[in-house]
């Protein structure tokens, strides 16, 4: 059965812009509207299907999808191989037109558990998951390249990334399923041929104004398909595992960087070789420590007469200690450089500094000779200590 002309539902132009579609709804829908016509059914039909069409058309997504089926359609793509939506196990049957509809308006769906317009365009233009396999065991010529690739995002201490080290994550794969040995059938089902393909695997569209050859959505390229499918993984053919995995963390790690360990990732029965495992840093804060881009600060609290007289302070970072020289006459709030002493980077391999923000600390007197000794330097300094 032919796709629903929604142009010619809608009396427009193919060609016609939102504002046209948007008028012409209006006063067709306020013609058929089931208010205006009381207990007609034509009429109730007519605005279900106006609706229909507006919805499609009023959304730019829903209309470019559109027109590649249709497009598909023109070029000689038979939609009613899909017997209007049948099951994997051929079933089913119905005006494929009628599906397709509902699926636009999200009424419901051209497969069993289907979502919505978005499931009916993959069904054609999309692999999908591939549901449905033979027993067949794979060649290797069957094979894909590579598995998917796995993305973890773990948190570790401050003080871990700056020193480097090493962490177990744990990493969630997927692996065939143990009970269907990842076909997707449930043990025993029964094999038929793809009615979609006819067992070729493959299907022929125009697209572009060229003959695509795609695999099929159905049977997923196998032209088989199943009558029932794995009770444990649901048909997907895969189950997860979790694995434990010993990684290095570099020298230097900030917060969003990303490392890869290569082959540590998901394999399935088609794939050559596995995937690989990107590792993904969420950086603690540090009480001590404050971390901008490769640059560390750090706050020291010095007493007054170091702070005047000058002196030297030890003070213990990520990667070790330093003695710090205080200047003398050193002012409160100044930052005191030292290069390459900051947090290193992963890519370039350089460090960057560490800055010392000194504050001095202000200590209280009771009196005594601390006192007198503090009023002598202040006559010393001639500081009223009236203002």
């Amino acid at each position: 059965m032919p796709i629903k002309d929604y142009y010619k539902i809608l009396g427009v132009d193919s060609k016609a812009d939102e504002n046209e579609i948007k008028k012409s709804f209006r006063t067709l829908a306020k013609k058929y509207h089931p208010d205006a016509n009381p207990g007609s059914k034509e009429a109730e039909e007519k605005f279900k299907e106006l609706s229909e069409a507006y919805d499609v058309l009023s959304d730019k997504e829903k209309r470019a999808k559109y027109e590649q089926l249709k497009e598909a359609q023109a070029g000689g793509f038979d939609f009613s191989k899909y017997n209007g939506g049948a099951n994997q196990a051929g079933q089913g049957g119905g005006d494929f037109s009628d599906i397709f509809g509902n699926v636009f308006s999200g009424r419901g769906g051209a497969k069993p558990g289907a979502g919505g317009f978005e499931d009916i365009f993959d069904m054609f233009f999309n692999q999908g998951p591939k549901r449905g396999y033979s027993r067949e065991e794979f060649s290797s010529e069957d094979k894909g390249p590579k598995g998917q690739d796995v993305t973890v995002r773990i948190e570790i201490p401050f003080s871990l990334a700056m020193e480097g080290g090493e962490t177990i994550v744990k990493v969630p794969r997927a692996v065939d399923c143990a009970r269907c040995r990842g076909t997707g059938a449930e043990p025993g089902a029964r094999v038929e041929q793809c009615p979609s393909c006819g067992g070729e695997g493959t299907m022929h569209f125009a697209q572009g104004g060229f003959m695509v050859n795609k695999t099929c959505p159905r049977c997923g390229g196998k032209g088989s398909i199943i009558n029932e499918f794995c009770h444990e993984c649901g048909g997907s053919g895969e189950t997860q595992e979790i694995r434990k995995i010993r990684i290095h963390i570099p020298e230097g790690a900030a917060e969003g960087d990303k490392i890869k360990i290569k082959n540590e990732g998901n394999m399935r029965s088609w794939n050559k070789e596995r995937g690989d495992l990107y590792v993904i840093f969420k950086v603690d804060s540090s009480e001590t420590f404050e971390r901008k881009g490769d640059d560390i600060y750090y706050t020291l609290k010095t007493n007054p007469a170091a702070a005047v007289l000058g002196g030297t302070a030890q003070i213990k970072i990520p990667d070790g200690t330093i003695d710090l020289k205080i200047p003398a006459g050193i002012q409160p709030g100044t930052n005191l450089k030292v290069s390459g002493r900051g947090a290193r980077n992963i890519k370039t391999g350089r460090k960057g500094s560490l800055f010392v923000k000194v504050e001095v600390e202000i200590p209280a007197v009771s009196g005594g000779e601390e006192k007198e000794l503090l009023e002598k330097w202040a006559k010393l300094r001639k500081w009223n200590l009236d203002k």
